[in-house]
């Protein structure tokens, strides 16, 4: 059993999200990088965990949280001739969210909210993105 749940805290994750595709490589056991891929962003988290604030029966359900960066692109329309052009989008995230680790799999379920403050493009703020999505873990 406790072979399985150490498996989603080392290594390298890939999955789905709600929005696209979604990986994760551990640096250490407290420490990830995370990405994720849709069809109109990109964008790349670090992440800090705390393994030991939650358990759901027994299975080690860590709270995360980091930052990051978002890349994306919208379409607007240009106020000189009402025509609709491709934006760019630049974000800088905040990063919480929490972890359930399936304890006879190598994989996670997990639940996150990325607050997003754009510095480049036509968006200004999100603070409310949720996020949920699940990982297999080699």
């Amino acid at each position: 059993l406790l072979g399985s749940i150490k498996a989603q805290d080392s290594g390298i994750g890939a999955g789905l999200y709600s929005g696209g595709l979604t990986v994760k490589y551990w640096m250490d056991n407290t420490t990830a990088v995370s990405g994720y891929l849709s069809s109109g962003y990109l964008a790349a988290d670090y992440l800090i965990h705390m393994p030991d604030k939650f358990k759901i029966a027994e299975t080690p359900t860590p709270v995360y949280y980091g930052g990051g960066i978002e890349l994306g692109n919208h379409e607007d329309s240009d106020s000189d001739n009402l025509e609709k052009v491709t934006k760019l989008d630049l974000g800088i995230r905040g990063v919480i969210g929490m972890s359930y680790y399936l304890s006879n799999y190598p994989m996670d379920i997990f639940f996150e909210d990325t607050p997003t403050i754009y510095v480049l493009g036509g968006k200004d703020m999100e603070l409310f993105d949720f996020t949920i999505g699940i990982r297999y873990f080699f």
